[in-house]
């Protein structure tokens, strides 16, 4: 029997799992990230509904339960700055009595990474330059390493996949802006207060900012929607911070002061709100896992759970084929529901965080006015209903893929 090969880029969420997977079934996995090391910082991701089930098969699920990110009561503002009430915003997001999991991208990144440094190849600070794709593999050239040949090539390099554009073409035929963009980074350690936390809203844009505890840095969060979304340079500092500015420039509360911090912040998130939709996750031997292949859009909420679920379905069906090509359309035709389901609930216009005119968000203070009422009642879960159905609309096969035999016969576990 030949050991089988994988190489996929991307070090972040999906990349991880995948590896994981395929080196429980034998397979010999290189993950090629484009970073000189793994991010450790970030925002709050959730894992929820079907990758709770996949985290608990790697045996991860205690770990990431312990690191699960603890809000603070949040203030939310009135448009004119006023205080309208004090919310629970952990318990708004989620539930207390369900398995699911808030914590930040970083330290779910570095969980994974640790659950594989040991089996699987990691090769930071390099990228794939061209793709040759053959009928019994791929020829690979990177930036700096020698050339390699793999049975298969998976991307889990993000929405902006530099696998996707090799293999499948330019991103303009399957990035869809939905209208805002989010930025996130972190604060001086002394501009806010320990245990404090602010949600500020205009119609159009939205303010969020939290401070945990003493010794963690006070991160903000800010969206708004642009009327011309991708046409702002994300890696230009400065473009960042005059469409901020501008964004936000009738605001009555500390929004200019978090923005002039952006200058020097480490560590910036700012990018679209965007979907990746495709009629087709494959081509040949290279296949996309996770926002590369089918990003929900970042204020979902829904991405991480679908690239844990999407790693773990496509390992499953490498392992239970003998032709890629056959594994990745089994993938893609197991995953196609459950991915439009999620993308659907994202293409709202009335979400909690950003309201788009002035009467959506009157409503939605409204609500969130009335959730410590509904937490005295049990019923907050209610607002989350349709996030929860739609990430658990997916169900695993009964068998994991430990001890699969490594030459993707098709008696392995599925």
């Amino acid at each position: 029997m030949t050991t089988r090969t994988a190489l996929i880029s991307g070090a972040s969420i999906a990349g991880p799992v995948l590896a994981y997977w395929l080196s429980e079934a034998g397979w010999e996995v290189t993950v090629v990230e484009r970073a000189d090391r793994l991010r450790t910082s970030g925002y709050p991701v959730d894992v929820r509904g079907t990758a709770v089930d996949v985290i608990r098969r790697m045996g991860l699920y205690d770990e990431i339960a312990e690191q699960r990110y603890r809000h603070v009561p949040v203030q939310l503002l009135a448009p004119s700055g006023r205080r309208l009430c004090t919310l629970d915003y952990g318990n708004l997001i989620g539930s207390s009595s369900s398995d699911d999991i808030e914590l930040t991208r970083g330290v779910l990144s570095e969980i994974l990474y640790g659950a594989t440094e040991d089996r699987v190849n990691y090769v930071f600070a390099d990228g794939i330059a061209t793709l040759s794709a053959a009928d019994v593999a791929v020829d690979v050239t990177f930036r700096r390493r020698r050339t390699e040949t793999f049975d298969v090539v998976v991307g889990a390099d993000g929405i902006h996949s530099n696998v996707r554009a090799l293999a499948m073409g330019d991103a303009s035929r399957y990035l869809h802006h939905l209208g805002p963009y989010a930025a996130v980074w972190d604060l001086p350690a002394d501009m806010f207060e320990p245990g404090t936390g602010f949600f500020y809203s205009h119609p159009g844009r939205t303010v969020l900012v939290e401070r945990p505890s003493d010794g963690v840095p006070a991160r903000a969060f800010l969206t708004f929607v642009h009327p011309a979304p991708g046409t702002v340079d994300t890696h230009d500092r400065d473009d960042v911070l005059a469409t901020l500015h501008r964004a936000f420039a009738g605001d009555r509360w500390r929004t200019g002061e978090v923005i002039d911090t952006l200058a020097d912040a480490d560590d910036v998130y700012f990018d679209t709100v965007s979907q990746v939709r495709m009629d087709s996750w494959y081509s040949g031997r290279v296949a996309l896992v996770g926002d590369a292949a089918y990003a929900p859009a970042f204020l979902s909420g829904q991405g991480t759970s679908i690239a844990i679920a999407g790693a773990y379905v496509l390992a499953s069906e490498l392992v239970a084929h003998d032709r890629p090509e056959q594994a990745f359309a089994a993938y893609q035709q197991r995953m196609r529901s459950y991915v439009q389901k999620n993308q659907n609930l994202a293409l709202r216009t009335d979400g909690t965080v950003l309201a788009r005119t002035s009467g959506q968000l009157r409503r939605r203070n409204l609500k969130l006015c009335a959730v410590p009422l509904l937490q005295r009642l049990g019923l907050v879960g209610v607002l989350q209903e349709k996030v929860r159905t739609a990430a658990a609309d997916l169900t695993l096969s009964g068998r994991d893929l430990r001890g699969a035999t490594h030459h993707l016969g098709k008696d392995s576990a599925r």
